[in-house]
C-alpha cells in the first residue's frame, strides 16, 4: 500500500475570522488578516518539514542515477526563488537537495505558489525515488508524511468558511436594486417577487452599482468580504470553499447571495448561442436551517435550489477538473443547525425534525444527481448537539450516509479533545472508524408502523411543554435577571456577541430571548445546574404516552441507534442536573414568579427521570 497515493480523510476548515453572523468585529480586514496568518503559519511549518526532508534526501549523482528529467526540471527553475545561496556549489551534485530550497524560496517569494503545487513538486521527488529504484524511500518516511501533509494542509493551513446572516443579504441586495433603479422596496416583496427580479437581474452582465458608489457601511462592508474572498482563491483554490448562510428560509436567500457574488465577481453569467444564460463560480453556497420550521421545509428549498437553473449552472460550475467521469457529479452541502433548533423547538422535536429532515433532503439531492454533504452544527453540551461524535454519525439515518461529512468542534470542547495528542489521535481514529461503519451500511433498519406517528405525537408534545415554558411572559424577565446570565455576556470567553442583532444588549422582552444566541442560552442552564435544553418537556411527553406505547418504545431503544442515542443523551443531563442549585437561583429573590418556574422546571425534571 503506497499512502502517498491515498486521498486525506481529514480536512480542517475554520470559522475564525470568517464567522461574522451577527459580530460586526468580523471585518473583511479580519477576514483577510486570516487568511494570510493562515498561510504564513502553514510556511513556517513546511520550514521545518523541508529542512528534514533536506537532512534525509541526500542524495547525490556521483553516487546514484539520477533521472534526466528530474535534474532539467531543476536546472529549468533556476535559483531566481532559492533564498540561501551560499551553499548551492556545495549542492550541485544534489539535484533533490536544490529543488527542496527551490520549493522553500516559491512558498516565500511566490504568493501564486499553492498547495497543489506543492503537492506536484513533492510528488515529482517521489517518482524520481521511484525511478531510481528507491521504493522504500519514496513511500515511506518523512518524504511520505509531506506528502499526506501536502494533501491534508496544502499551504492554506486550514480552509476558511464564511457566514454571514440571510437578512444582512436581503438588506444588501435590496439597495444595490434601489441603487441601480430596478427596485425600490424589494425588502417590501413577497417570495415570488424577488424570485423574479433576481432570476431577471442575475441574466445581465451588467453590475447594479456604478464604480465607486456609495454604499452603506453594512452593503460596502459585505462586498470587500466578498471581493477578500475573490482574490483568497485566485492565489489558492483551497482558502474559502463554501459560503454559509444563516436563516436560510427560502430561495431568495440563496439567489441573494449569487447575485452579491456576481456584483463582486465570485460569479459571472455568460450566455450561449440560443441566449440562455448560465451562472460559473468558485465558492461553494451552503444553506443553514436552523429553526424547525426551516428544518421542515427543508426538502422544498433544496429542491427549489438544485432545480433552479440558474444555480445549478452554479453548482455544476464547481466541479473539480480531472475527475473520472462517473465521479463528475456536482455537490451540494446542506448545514445543520442544532443549538438553534433546540433553542426553537425543544430537545425532543429539534432531534426528531433533524433526523426527519436528514432523511427526505438526502432523497432529495441525490434523485437529482447531486453528491451530498451534511454539515452538522454541534456544539459542545448535549443541547446543543453535543455527546460522542462516534455515536453521533451512526445514528443517523441511511439515507445522510454518503461518507462524506462535516461537523463542528467547538471552543468549548477544543482542549478536552485536542489538547493532548494522543487524545486527539484517538478521538479523529474514533470519528473515522464511525464514518466508514455509517458509509459501509446503507440500510435502515425495518421499524414497527406505529412507531412514526407515535413519534411524532410525542415531538409535538415535547415541543408544546417547551415553548409553554419559554413562551410565558414572566420567563424571560425572571431568567434574565435570575440566572447568570448577564456576567456571562461580559466575560472575554466567547467568539461572538450573546445578541444576535447588533448592538442590542440583554433586555428583559421577549424580543430579546428571540435575539438571544444558543451558547450563552445554554451556558446560563449549564450554570444553574439545570441543563434544561438536554431534556426539558421529554417528560412531559413520555408521561402521556400508553404502556402499550412505552413498551414499542422501550423495544426500539434496544434496537434504534437514533433513539437510544436521543434517551441517552437525554439521561446523561437529567443525572448531571443538580436542582437544589437551580433552587437557588430561581428563589433568589424570594419572588413567587420564581417559586413558580422552579416547581415547573423540578416538575418537569422528575416527569422526565421517570420517563427516562
Amino acid at each position: 500500500l503506497d499512502i502517498t497515493e491515498l486521498p486525506p480523510l481529514i480536512r480542517y476548515r475554520t470559522w475564525i475570522g470568517g464567522d461574522r453572523d451577527g459580530n460586526p468585529r468580523v471585518t473583511h480586514d479580519v477576514t483577510a488578516n486570516t487568511l494570510a496568518f493562515m498561510r504564513a503559519s502553514a510556511i513556517e511549518l513546511w520550514d521545518r518539514e523541508l529542512l528534514d526532508l533536506k537532512q534525509e534526501l541526500t542524495l547525490s549523482r556521483r553516487c546514484v542515477n539520477m533521472p534526466e528529467w528530474l535534474v532539467k526540471h531543476v536546472e529549468d527553475a533556476g535559483i531566481e526563488h532559492i533564498l540561501e545561496t551560499t551553499s548551492l556549489e556545495q549542492r550541485q551534485h544534489e539535484p533533490i537537495r536544490i529543488m527542496l530550497m527551490q520549493i522553500l524560496g516559491r512558498m516565500h517569494k511566490d504568493p501564486a505558489y499553492d498547495g497543489a503545487a506543492l503537492l506536484k513538486d513533492l510528488l515529482l521527488i517521489r517518482d524520481a525515488l521511484y525511478e531510481m529504484g528507491l521504493h522504500d524511500i519514496a513511500q515511506g518516511g518523512k518524504l511520505a508524511d509531506s506528502i499526506v501533509r501536502a494533501r491534508a494542509f496544502g499551504l492554506h493551513l486550514a480552509t476558511v468558511d464564511v457566514r454571514q446572516h440571510s437578512r444582512v443579504h436581503e438588506v444588501a441586495v435590496s439597495e444595490l436594486l434601489a441603487m441601480a433603479g430596478v427596485c425600490e422596496n424589494y425588502i417590501q416583496l413577497s417570495e415570488s417577487e424577488k424570485q423574479d427580479i433576481l432570476h431577471h437581474e442575475l441574466a445581465q452582465p451588467r453590475p447594479l452599482r456604478f464604480h465607486d458608489a456609495p454604499l452603506s457601511t453594512t452593503v460596502s462592508e459585505l462586498i470587500s468580504t466578498l471581493e477578500v474572498i475573490r482574490q483568497a482563491n485566485i492565489t489558492d483554490r483551497r482558502a474559502v470553499r463554501s459560503y454559509v448562510i444563516s436563516m436560510t428560509h427560502g430561495l431568495s436567500d440563496v439567489l441573494e447571495v449569487l447575485l452579491l457574488m456576481k456584483e463582486a465577481g465570485l460569479a459571472k453569467v455568460t450566455h450561449d448561442a440560443t441566449g440562455t444564460p448560465s451562472l460559473t463560480g468558485t465558492v461553494h453556497v451552503v444553506p443553514l436551517l436552523e429553526t424547525i420550521d426551516d428544518l421542515e421545509r427543508g426538502e422544498s428549498l433544496v429542491a427549489s435550489m438544485l432545480d433552479d437553473p440558474f444555480y445549478r449552472t452554479f453548482v455544476e460550475s464547481l466541479i473539480p477538473g480531472g475527475l473520472p467521469a462517473d465521479m463528475q457529479h456536482p455537490m451540494q452541502e446542506i448545514m445543520l443547525g442544532y443549538s438553534d433548533s433546540n433553542k426553537d423547538g425543544g430537545f425532543f422535536m429539534a432531534n426528531l425534525a433533524l433526523d426527519k429532515a436528514q432523511r427526505v433532503i438526502a432523497k432529495t439531492v441525490t434523485s437529482r444527481g447531486y453528491f451530498l454533504r451534511f454539515f452538522y452544527g454541534r456544539g459542545g453540551t448535549i443541547g446543543r448537539g453535543g455527546g460522542r461524535a462516534g455515536r453521533a454519525i451512526l445514528s443517523t439515518p441511511a439515507p445522510a450516509r454518503t461518507g462524506r461529512l462535516r461537523f463542528t468542534e467547538q471552543g468549548e470542547v477544543i482542549s478536552f479533545r485536542y489538547a493532548l495528542a494522543s487524545i486527539a489521535e484517538r478521538h479523529l481514529e474514533q470519528i473515522v472508524h464511525a464514518s466508514l461503519l455509517a458509509s459501509a451500511d446503507q440500510s435502515d433498519p425495518p421499524q414497527p408502523d406505529e412507531l412514526s406517528p407515535l413519534l411524532d405525537r410525542l415531538a409535538q408534545r415535547s415541543m408544546k411543554a417547551y415553548r409553554q415554558l419559554i413562551d410565558d411572559p414572566e420567563f424571560w424577565p425572571w431568567f434574565s435577571t435570575h440566572g447568570p446570565i448577564a456576567p456571562i455576556g461580559g466575560f472575554p470567553i466567547a467568539s461572538r456577541p450573546v445578541m444576535r442583532a447588533m448592538g442590542s444588549g440583554i433586555g428583559e422582552t421577549q424580543s430579546a430571548f428571540d435575539q438571544l444566541r444558543a451558547i450563552p442560552w445554554v451556558f446560563t442552564w449549564v450554570q444553574m445546574r439545570c441543563l434544561a435544553p438536554g431534556w426539558f418537556g421529554l417528560g412531559t411527553a413520555l408521561a402521556e404516552a400508553t404502556p402499550q406505547e412505552l413498551g414499542l418504545l422501550s423495544d426500539e431503544y434496544r434496537r434504534n441507534a437514533w433513539l437510544s442515542t436521543v434517551i441517552d443523551n437525554a439521561a446523561q443531563e437529567l443525572v448531571r442536573s443538580r436542582m437544589a442549585i437551580t433552587r437557588r437561583y430561581a428563589l433568589a429573590t424570594r419572588s413567587p414568579t420564581g417559586k413558580r418556574f422552579y416547581e415547573f422546571l423540578l416538575a418537569e425534571h422528575e416527569l422526565a427521570a421517570k420517563g427516562v
